[in-house]
């Protein structure tokens, strides 16, 4: 019995260090005019996998879920404010280039050369205004939260359907929360 016991915490230990294999570093924020920012970018990323997952027309999906929170000492921590941000990596194989949009941005897609350097934009949150400084009070303390996910996705038809479940079946990456703390 204590055999099974130990199999199992062992599998769910390996279990989730994979599914975590995706890391936030250097998480910071800056106010900056009258806005704060978020700093911080992805690490160990599979950059072979997604490059060739790029390169046999799948998608990839980035998208970074911020909440920032007014710590409490009392009562539940007040939820200040909750995103979503989403950015696609695609490649255009008659032009020989890669895009990165960010979802819901009016600006156009940016071009870039190789596949590193659409992979690096994407995975990079350098300067993204989170809210105005006017939400937040000097003397409080707030929590900041971000998570990332990265997905591959298909066009529509069939055949590119079918590439993705024979040759890209582990589709989806995602770190856990990655949490802190400032105040202003």
């Amino acid at each position: 019995m204590r055999w099974k016991l130990l199999f199992l915490i062992i599998a769910f230990w390996v279990n989730t260090a994979s599914v975590w294999a995706l890391k936030i570093k250097d998480l910071s924020v800056a106010p900056y005019g009258d806005y704060l920012l978020l700093y911080a970018y992805l690490e160990e990323l599979p950059w072979q996998d997604l490059r060739e997952a790029l390169r046999h027309g799948l998608g990839l999906s980035f998208t970074y879920q911020i909440e920032v929170y007014r710590i409490r000492r009392f009562l539940r921590d007040e939820r200040v404010t909750v995103q979503e941000l989403t950015r696609t990596v695609y490649y255009d194989p008659i032009k020989n280039v890669f895009f990165v949009q960010t979802v819901g941005a009016l600006e156009a897609p940016f071009r870039a050369g190789s596949a590193r350097q659409a992979l690096a934009i994407a995975s990079s949150l350098e300067g993204l205004p989170l809210l105005p400084l006017s939400r937040l009070s000097a003397q409080a303390n707030y929590r900041l939260k971000v998570r990332a996910v990265v997905r591959k996705f298909t066009k529509t038809g069939w055949p590119k359907k079918i590439i993705k479940f024979l040759l890209f079946r582990g589709d989806t990456l995602e770190t856990s929360w990655e949490n802190l703390r400032f105040s202003l």
